[in-house]
Parts: C-alpha cells; structure tokens; sequence
C-alpha cells in the first residue's frame, strides 16, 4: 500500500498504514533476498526513499517531520557505500550498450578487483535496528490538518523545488545540482503515486513522465559516480589511451542525457506550483 485514497482512510490512518505498510516490507527485504535479484540495500534504501516523500508529502502537518526524516535520511546513508561496486558494474553495463566498445569492455574487468565492503552485515543489523525504533514511533504518528489540507502544502513546496533545481542544474551544467534536482524529481513522482487515486484516469501517466525523467537524471548521477571512481583511482586504468577512450565516453553521455533531461523536464515542470496544486485539490474534492 502506498496510497492516500479520497474515498479511503482518513489521512492520519491512511499515514500510519502507509508508513507501517513500507517499514515492514523493508523489514521483509532484509529477511531474504529480493525475487527479482536486486540486492537487498538496494530495496530498503528505496524502502527509506519512499517513505522521506510521504513525509515530506505531509510534512506542514506533521510536528515530528525533522526527526522522523533525519532517522530515516541516516540509516539510508549508512548504507550508501555498500553499492559501490554494484552501482558502477551496471553503470559500465549501460555504456556498453549505449557504446560497445573494447575500452568499455576492458574497464569491467577492473571492477571484479574493488573490495567487498567488510561491515556489511554489521550494517544491516544498525540499519534494521533503525527502522524498527522508527516503525513503533509510526504507530502513534498524528497530524495537525485533516483531509486535503495536510497534503497538499507539501504536494506544492516539493513541485515548486523541483522547478528551481532543474532551472539550477541546466545553467550551472554541475553533477552535483543534477543529483539535487533528480531527488526532487523523485519525491514528486512519490507525491504522484500516493494521490494518484484521486484522478486514475490521469495520474498514472503523468507519473510515466516524472519516472522517465528520474530514471534519466538517476542514470545521470551514476555516470558522475563512475567519473570519480576513475579521478580517484578507485579504478586504476593503466593504459591511458583506455582512460581516455572511458572518459570520454562518460563526458558524452552525459551530455546527452542532460539534453534530453532538459526536454523532459520542461514538460513535467511546466506548471506553476500553485496552479498544480489547485488541480490536484480539484481532484481529490471532486472524486465521487
């Protein structure tokens, strides 16, 4: 369950079940590995994503918001470090499709010599340990608004956020405003998911876009991870002609998931914060 229903619970339930409905998938996540072969940090950071954009969803509402997020902002953060190596293997899987050449072939083969991190269980026991003192706070989660008026303050600070980064991102050309801009991309795409009952005829495929554009910026972030694999030696190309054929390669998919990023995102972002939260108001009073 990740969803607000206008016809459902009243918001500070439907919170509650929301919130306990992912803390214990994650919990689940970290029982056993994941059916499809995603790694398990990979599922409950994700687990701890979702639930920072229902927070920040109802988060003018929610007296507890900079404690709650901050715990759970931390035990994804101690994870972080144990995708490394996972995370640049599917990046130079990706180029290699996007550009299979010999360089990009041979540079795989200097990922299989970064170590495995040492902690990693150690990690996993904190991290659920984490969770579990954040799942019997949610028990008791209350708000101050009710109805539509506690989300929808949240629905449009994030929106108009995801406006200002992407105007950021695009006249500044840095990785580090793209990974900030790609983060308020993905809160809005979990604000889309939690509402998208109020107009399903309609929402689902403007999250479609708002995925697509994540997704990108999400690629984005992972090619500027493998360029400071490669600046800091953590992988060591010995043949410069390799190095180089690499880094280049990097430079210009970049660029080119920037253009179309800036495409996108002119369209997913074309509304003024205020107007879309009115739209979104309209949908939610006006469901039968």
């Amino acid at each position: 369950m990740y969803k607000f229903d206008p016809k459902g619970k009243a918001v500070e339930a439907a919170l509650r079940a929301i919130a306990l409905d992912q803390l214990d998938d994650a919990m689940a996540d970290l029982a056993a590995p994941h059916p499809q072969g995603r790694s398990v940090v990979h599922e409950v950071r994700r687990r701890c994503k979702k639930l920072r954009g229902l927070l920040r969803l109802i988060r003018q509402a929610f007296p507890d918001f900079a404690i709650e997020n901050a715990a759970l902002r931390d035990a994804a953060a101690s994870l972080s470090h144990l995708r490394d190596a996972e995370v640049l293997r599917h990046t130079i899987a990706d180029l290699r499709k996007w550009r299979p050449t010999p360089p990009l072939g041979r540079v795989a083969d200097y990922l299989d010599g970064l170590p495995e991190p040492a902690d990693f269980s150690e990690k996993l026991i904190q991290f659920r340990d984490s969770l579990l003192a954040v799942r019997q706070r949610a028990e008791r989660w209350s708000l101050t608004r009710t109805g539509v008026e506690a989300l929808m303050p949240g629905l449009r600070t994030t929106f108009r956020d995801g406006r200002r980064k992407m105007r950021k991102a695009h006249r500044t050309g840095l990785a580090p405003a793209f990974h900030e801009w790609r983060k308020a991309v993905k809160y809005h795409g979990f604000h889309i998911d939690l509402l998208k009952r109020s107009a399903p005829d309609i929402l689902p495929a403007e999250l479609g876009a708002v995925d697509k554009l994540s997704a990108l910026l999400g690629q984005h972030h992972d090619l500027a991870v493998l360029r400071e694999a490669l600046s800091d030696r953590r992988i060591q190309i010995d043949d410069p002609a390799d190095a180089a054929a690499v880094e280049a390669a990097v430079a210009e998919r970049s660029k080119q998931i920037e253009a179309e990023a800036a495409d996108l995102g002119r369209q997913v972002f074309a509304e003024h914060a205020r107007a879309l939260a009115s739209r979104f108001t309209a949908y939610w009073n006006s469901t039968p």
